[in-house]
């Protein structure tokens, strides 16, 4: 491989690594299940770390489905009366544009909400400030080893996947340079 070639090849990698943390995550809401009946969508929520720019996918068959953003007090009592939002193309993608925010998302056909087609998406904030440990830590014996002022960005599965592949990519062109 040439100078130029080895060059680009390293340009690559590090452009990958660096955009892998930032990378939004597309998520097909219930899985392989899509949008329908005798799913438990909160639940498939409860195992997701939603972050702003992420993309809900809602896949349906339209002709007895749709998809509505409604706001808590609707989503509570299954009203589809006043939506913020109306999709019905069985394949809707919504983009999770607000930090630390709350999405409700219901099916307006009558009934349906009731059977359990709905879910509530909560957006993580962008960073979380982790609390100062309690004054009987090993802070006080080595305050220099153990930082109290510290901000983390909370578990994203797209950044850590991102990452992965990033690493194995790496360790496949190595041995070409």
């Amino acid at each position: 491989m040439t100078f130029f070639g080895k060059a680009i090849l390293i340009v690559l990698v590090v452009m990958m690594a660096a955009s892998g943390s930032a990378m939004a995550t597309v998520y097909q809401v219930g899985d392989l299940a899509g949008w329908t009946f005798n799913y438990n969508y909160n639940e498939w929520a409860f195992f997701k770390q939603f972050q702003a720019g992420d993309t809900l996918v809602f896949n349906y068959d339209p002709q007895l489905h749709n998809v509505m953003q409604v706001d808590i007090n609707d989503y509570n009592s299954c009203t589809a009366s006043n939506p913020l939002a109306t999709f019905n193309s069985g394949s809707d993608s919504i983009t999770l544009d607000t930090p630390d925010g709350d999405y409700f998302f219901l099916c307006g056909i009558p009934g349906h909400c009731a059977s359990g087609l709905k879910i509530h998406i909560k957006v993580s904030p962008t960073t979380t400030t982790i609390p100062p440990p309690p004054p009987t830590t090993m802070n006080n014996r080595y305050p220099d080893h153990f930082p109290t002022n510290q901000t983390k960005k909370p578990y994203s599965s797209a950044s850590t996947t991102a990452y992965s592949l990033n690493v194995l990519f790496i360790l496949f062109l190595l041995p070409m340079v």
